[in-house]
């Protein structure tokens, strides 16, 4: 490709290729978008260019491709003096490290850079995206407040923006991170109205979009609500297929496979989770853990410790690798280290992360009387009561005949 900086004579952009590529996209022809991008590139260097490019890539999990074209983006943006622009790459750049290589260090380096950015400049949309992507962290971290916080914030730069698709992204994340407080109803309630909206076509953009049907599905796991899993993945992965949305459908797979092994349809979870972890293995290695430990899941419930074990190990430090090395201490008869593996697992939680919390609760209670302290026990049965009665959901409420205190009370 030509230097930008090797020719000062002012640029003819090739906007038939940029056109081209643009309409490409949105068809949900990735492959066609990424040849009118290159070609456009190939008689001159642009920022929009290279930003297509970048977008095409994600879509076809090309991480190279993905790297390279959105640093150059990044570059160009800011020699243009386009500080929204520059932020909005900064923000994809954060992501991308996260996503495919798992490098939260680098990823907090360019969300600080994209902060600076937009010091100096209004750009609605970039701060909407800033937020969300935050959020998002937040929650993986077992913020679910300050998630939620960031969540309100994106759907007010939305609005300013006027932008319908942020808008929906920001009330999905904010929808998942009441359902991850507690606040079962409201979180399913605002859930729904975003996955009708996705369904009734009511924004187009395929990135919040994408997002907004994960963090649904995400809340559907955390409760184990299998009857909304049920509705939304039938109709969310029709739609995904039909947009060719690799990076949703890898990832809706390996979630859509925990409710599969609660139902006890096993077989379909082993089908969903080999097609994930090969996808993953392939493009996204940071994300094999995601698959990894539900896959130890399934082994350990069919009696396949051993196999577990190297599952939960490879997973490591997933959470949920944890909570999984725990149960299968518990069932080898070993208590303590099952407890401790509990507790630990709680001690990176806030109390407020209820539906996070509870099955760590309900291994804890049962270390413990495994373990002969009643008291010990009490206190987490106790814990775990109140979790079931604040958030409601129909599974968990099957975890009040765990909640009675050893000591005989309610467990409030």
């Amino acid at each position: 490709m030509k230097s930008r900086l090797a020719h000062p004579a002012p640029r003819l952009r090739p906007a038939g290729d940029l056109d081209r590529g643009r309409a490409a996209l949105a068809d949900s022809r990735w492959r066609e978008a990424r040849r009118a991008f290159e070609a456009a590139l190939t008689r001159e260097e642009s920022a929009e260019a290279y930003e297509g490019l970048g977008l095409a890539a994600w879509w076809l999990d090309a991480a190279p491709i993905v790297f390279e074209a959105r640093s150059r983006a990044y570059r160009l943006y800011l020699e243009e003096g386009n500080r929204a622009a520059a932020a909005r790459m900064a923000v994809w750049c954060a992501w991308d490290h996260v996503a495919f290589r798992g490098e939260r260090a680098l990823a907090n380096g360019w969300l600080r850079r994209a902060h600076r950015l937009l010091q100096t400049t209004a750009a609605p949309a970039e701060r909407a995206w800033l937020a969300a992507r935050e959020g998002s962290w937040l929650l993986d971290d077992g913020d679910c407040a300050g998630a939620a916080a960031q969540a309100r914030l994106a759907i007010r730069a939305a609005r300013r923006a006027g932008d319908a698709g942020l808008e929906l992204m920001g009330r999905a994340l904010e929808g998942v991170a009441q359902v991850t407080a507690g606040e079962y109803e409201a979180g399913m309630a605002a859930l729904d109205e975003v996955v009708a909206a996705i369904l009734a076509g009511e924004v187009k953009d395929r990135i919040p979009i994408a997002i907004a049907a994960c963090h649904a599905v995400q809340a559907c796991e955390l409760v184990r609500d299998l009857a909304r899993a049920d509705e939304w993945c039938l109709n969310l992965r029709g739609w995904a297929k039909s947009w060719k949305l690799r990076p949703l459908l890898a990832t809706c797979r390996v979630r859509w496979a925990s409710m599969c092994i609660w139902r006890g349809d096993w077989d379909e979870a082993e089908r969903e989770l080999t097609s994930a972890g090969a996808e993953f293995s392939a493009s996204r290695p940071a994300m094999l853990a995601e698959g990894s430990v539900r896959l130890g899941e399934l082994r350990r419930k069919q009696g396949r410790a051993a196999e577990a074990a190297e599952l939960f190990a490879a997973a490591e430090p997933h959470p949920l690798a944890m909570l999984g090395r725990a149960q299968l201490m518990l069932e080898d008869g070993k208590a303590g280290r099952a407890a401790d593996l509990a507790e630990r697992y709680l001690r990176r939680l806030a109390r407020p992360n209820r539906a996070e919390r509870a099955p760590a609760l309900e291994i804890l209670t049962r270390a413990r009387l495994a373990q002969g302290n009643r008291a010990a026990a009490a206190a987490a049965a106790r814990e775990l009561a109140r979790i079931a009665e604040r958030v409601a959901a129909p599974a968990l409420a099957a975890l009040r005949v765990c909640c009675r205190s050893p000591d005989g009370s309610s467990g409030r």
